[in-house]
């Protein structure tokens, strides 16, 4: 048996842990990104409660491409490519709208929503530090009310909770 002798830095060390868990359990702050092709919506819930939201709208990706365009002619494999990338980008710019909308912030944990063919793209372009904090996904249409797009977000969080 380890008898661990209590100083007034490791009472300080103690402290300080038990602070900062209490602080995560109190602010429960989530962030949900919930992004199709051409739009996204960034939702902060800070104890179940929606604090702050954001919709991003990109037209860049161009589904409706000619194949026989003159760029393109002949070739599906290249729209498939320009597809893919401009997809890619318009992921990445709604990462980097996702970092700045928490700017400063404690997030306890990120939701991905939308269309599931994106979800492994959203995760693969999730910054490290929200990729640790990852909770979960749910299929969620765009196209809806905002009011039922969170409705939809508070029922994840709170089956999440429980």
């Amino acid at each position: 048996m380890k008898i661990t002798k209590h100083t007034p830095e490791n009472i300080e060390s103690f402290s300080s842990d038990l602070k900062s868990v209490l602080t995560e359990l109190e602010e429960s702050t989530y962030l949900f990104i919930i992004a199709d092709s051409e739009k996204a919506n960034l939702f902060l819930f800070n104890t179940g409660e929606l604090e702050k939201s954001q919709q991003y709208s990109d037209d860049g990706v161009q589904r409706k491409t000619k194949i026989n365009s003159r760029e393109l002619y002949g070739r599906n494999t290249k729209l498939t490519h320009k597809i893919n990338n401009q997809l890619k980008e318009h992921v990445q710019r709604i990462m980097h709208d996702a970092e700045a909308f928490i700017l400063g912030r404690h997030i306890n944990g990120v939701f991905i929503g939308g269309h599931k063919p994106l979800f492994h793209l959203m995760i693969e372009e999730l910054p490290a530090n929200l990729e640790k904090k990852l909770r979960g996904e749910f299929v969620t249409e765009l196209n809806i009310l905002e009011h039922d797009l969170i409705k939809h977000c508070k029922q994840v969080l709170a089956e999440y909770i429980q």
